[in-house]
């Protein structure tokens, strides 16, 4: 079983803005080894996954870290989401992000449906 704990100060995340604190998620296992981590910015009604990693390259950790990164958002009324991160594209895309510009977007509450709710 993992646990995702939010982290106000996001150090170990290679791609951060500009004077601008990261919020993000870090993954830890039963023996409480942190397993991945993913960084996001809120922004108004809007949010930005910029970075995410799971050091042993598994699906299921990095669906639970992006769904972890929108249900935080989702919860402080952002609506839009945006996902610029290198790695776990395909998991966004399995989720419901689509190509828009130069990054996946998606809308939230759809993101966050089951695959039984998006008619999969």
């Amino acid at each position: 079983m993992l646990i995702f704990r939010p982290q106000a100060k996001m150090e170990q995340v290679r791609k951060l803005r500009e004077n601008e604190p990261a919020l993000g998620y870090i993954a830890y296992d039963e023996s409480e080894n942190d397993c991945g981590y993913i960084a996001f910015y809120l922004d108004g009604y809007s949010m930005e996954i910029t970075d995410t990693e799971v050091y042993d390259g598994d699906a299921e950790t990095y669906e639970g870290l992006i769904r972890s990164a929108l249900n935080y958002c989702g919860n402080r009324n952002a609506y839009v989401a945006y996902y610029s991160a290198e790695n776990a594209q395909d998991v966004a895309q399995m989720l419901g992000f689509e190509k828009k510009e130069d990054r996946l977007y998606g809308e939230i509450p759809f993101l966050l449906q089951g695959h039984c709710c998006k008619g999969e």
